[in-house]
């Protein structure tokens, strides 16, 4: 077969070419040998370059350990787009009432409720019920002095309802105050506040044994009204008035401040009477502290005017039959304390005293309010009933 010349030309190029390329085995294994070389060379010289420029000293041996200190912690963890979690850090409404709740607690535990009680038919008879507040460790007691008077017993409950007896200190029937003890220490007691320092308006608040069975109860309020001039039982009286809820059986409770927690008044009266609500009284701190103390030390209140004796209320009948005869009731004298006023002037024990002055006594609160209204060295005028006869003795009024 012939073929054509163009066919012939190409087929003489592809032969020339073949011809070219061709070389020995030895030669190509050579070349791919020097081709790996100088790969391996550049790749070598790739690494050593950059930390030649950046450090011209010598570097140390490069060894397998990583530089925590340079280098970014990057974990494999997936990164949260969730906030942040809230933290457990208290917040200051919860500790501000916290704090409340922690003082009231305290203050619960410095008030106690009373029971008084008399002899009937040979047995102890509760007669009245009140409340109390601790002012020391050891148990003394603070209270209304018509909460325990003419006592044959006196008991004292806790807040926890632990029961003691009481020991009568000493009492004061012009401010209405009396100091109690029980035996034991460790007792919680009330912090004293400053009464002069309150303002109309000031938060308070009163616990006491309300209606004398609902001990310890709490109630709120304010200062509603300072240095009142107030007569109780026809004793005058500067008194504190608040808005707190006072009950019968709060009488001897206390009136706390409620920034702070302190005690800040005895509450010894509320006002009765139909449409009246909200008219609560108490015995300025200042005043019942100062008193409380005197009793505490001497069993009766310094500076005072004072006869010396000791009393009890007793009836008399005038005329007219048992059933029909009006009755008196005058203070009968118990006790004479020797070197004191009563002593001096000649009184003895079991004269009953009808008048001061002229002015007609119907109790021993009656003797004692009016002889604490004459002057030291007053010379008064006491109307006697000795062995059913009237007689007169002068007595010299001294203070102690």
């Amino acid at each position: 077969m012939r073929h054509s010349p163009v066919q012939r030309i190409t087929k003489g190029r592809a032969k020339s070419m073949k011809q070219k390329i061709r070389m020995p085995f030895g030669a190509a294994f050579a070349c791919i040998l020097i081709t790996i070389v100088i790969i391996v060379t550049a790749f070598a010289g790739c690494r050593y370059i950059p930390s030649s420029c950046t450090n011209s000293n010598p570097e140390p041996q490069a060894t397998d350990e990583v530089d925590v200190t340079n280098t970014p912690n990057v974990t494999n963890e997936p990164i949260s787009t969730n906030p942040p979690a809230e933290t457990n850090s208290p917040n200051p409404e919860q500790e501000a009432e916290q704090a409340k709740f922690d003082m009231i607690e305290h203050c619960m535990e410095t008030v106690v409720s009373i029971d008084s009680s008399v002899r009937y038919n040979g047995e102890l008879v509760v007669a009245s019920s009140g409340s109390g507040v601790i002012i020391s460790e050891n148990g003394y007691i603070i209270t209304c002095e018509h909460v325990i008077s003419d006592a044959d017993a006196i008991t004292v409950y806790l807040n926890d309802g632990t029961e003691y007896d009481a020991e009568l200190i000493g009492s004061d029937s012009i401010k209405d105050l009396a100091v109690i003890k029980i035996t034991g220490n460790g007792f919680t007691y009330a912090n004293y506040g400053d009464s002069s320092t309150l303002r109309i308006g000031e938060s308070v608040f009163a616990i006491g044994n309300a209606l004398g069975t609902l001990s310890n109860t709490y109630t709120t309020g304010s200062i509603s009204g300072i240095n009142r001039n107030v007569s109780i039982e026809g004793r005058p009286m500067t008194l504190l008035q608040t808005d707190a809820a006072i009950n019968h059986g709060n009488s001897g409770g206390a009136l706390f401040r409620t920034s702070d927690g302190s005690l800040i008044g005895i509450v010894n009266a509320k006002s009765d009477g139909s449409g009246i609500e909200g008219l609560g009284f108490a015995i300025p701190i200042d005043l019942a502290s100062d008193i409380a103390s005197d009793l505490i030390n001497y069993g009766y209140v310094t500076g005072r005017p004072y006869l010396g004796i000791s009393t009890t209320d007793t009836t008399l009948y005038g005329s007219g039959g048992f059933f029909y005869a009006p009755r008196y009731t005058f203070p009968k004298v118990t006790r004479v304390e020797e070197g004191s006023p009563a002593a001096d002037a000649g009184i003895q024990v079991n004269d009953i005293i009808v008048s001061v002055d002229g002015q007609t006594i119907s109790s021993s609160d009656d003797l004692y309010i009016a002889i604490s209204g004459f002057e030291s060295g007053s010379n008064v005028t006491l109307k006697v009933l000795r062995n059913n006869r009237y007689i007169e003795i002068q007595v010299t009024i001294r203070t102690r």
